[in-house]
């Protein structure tokens, strides 16, 4: 069962992941600088721990279920994203007269400053924990939290610490989720979340698109004369955020719901008893995701 206010938990978090790149594209602006330095040691680790809470139950259906949803609805966008990613870095390079830059192919699996890491590492901490049994999890979540930060590899410091958030999420869905009373919850999801709901229900959509949109829609800003960061960075926050509620409405369509999950195989073979014809098979809707 979903609940309002991890939804509205997880699109307060991509908000705040917006705010962060739109300071660093329109930018600089004091305030807002300020807000996101606050916000550093919290942004990711929540946003993996909400991730984390619902590892239980995907677990549950078994681990070729659960690594099929992740493979289609994690690695796929981060693969599709990065691509287009590289081709817009590849573009612009090409515009201004250099030469793509050689790292440009390495990126389309992993780099360090694309944006698109945050999937990149979320799909592998779901492929790590699924031989796991509940009680590893439970011991290596806190561990990996309190031993991640001796790691003097600032990239594999960054990849353990957020594990162990990962984990102590799912730590407090098996552990302190059947504690927490009802009116409690209750309470929490009738708080009112509103469009962060939304944007919660729809993250990897807001997450994936927002900063190519980002870049283009401040350039245009840029060329309309419009220069100040106190103008250029509600551009920066409202558009891309605008577009990703736009391409959740737009994902009905196919076309548009491929870009952000793979599309699941539907079986048109229909088991029948001997001399009884099968009924044409009805396609399935592929399901929304979280």
């Amino acid at each position: 069962m979903r609940h309002q206010w991890m939804d509205g938990l997880r699109g307060l978090t991509v908000v705040a992941v917006v705010l962060l790149h739109a300071e660093l594209t329109a930018g600089p602006l004091p305030g807002l600088a300020a807000l996101n330095r606050s916000l550093e040691p919290y942004r990711i680790p929540l946003l993996m721990a909400l991730s984390g809470l619902l590892l239980a139950r995907s677990l549950a259906k078994g681990a070729r279920r659960h690594l099929a949803g992740k493979v289609r609805a994690l690695l796929w966008p981060y693969l599709l994203w990065s691509a287009l990613d590289v081709t817009h870095l590849a573009v612009d390079a090409v515009a201004a007269g250099r030469p793509p830059p050689p790292e440009l192919a390495r990126r389309l699996l992993y780099h360090p400053e694309s944006y698109l890491w945050f999937l990149a590492f979320l799909f592998c901490y779901h492929v790590l924990a699924t031989p796991l049994p509940a009680w590893l999890r439970t011991v290596a979540g806190p561990a990996l939290v309190l031993l991640g930060t001796t790691i003097a590899s600032p990239d594999l410091q960054r990849f353990a610490v957020l594990a162990g958030w990962f984990l102590l999420g799912d730590v407090a869905a098996r552990s302190l989720g059947p504690l927490v009373p009802t009116a409690v919850a209750t309470a929490a999801d009738r708080l009112p979340w509103g469009v962060l709901a939304a944007i919660g229900r729809q993250s990897v959509v807001f997450y994936a698109c927002h900063l190519v949109v980002m870049v283009y829609a401040v350039r245009l800003a840029h060329l309309a004369g419009v220069h100040d960061p106190r103008l250029a960075v509600p551009v920066a926050v409202v558009v891309p955020l605008a577009t990703g509620a736009l391409l959740v409405r737009l994902r009905r369509h196919r076309w548009a719901d491929v870009l952000f999950v793979w599309p699941p195989v539907e079986s048109t073979a229909v088991t029948k008893p001997s001399g009884v014809a099968a009924p044409e098979a009805v396609p399935v809707p592929a399901p929304r995701r979280h």
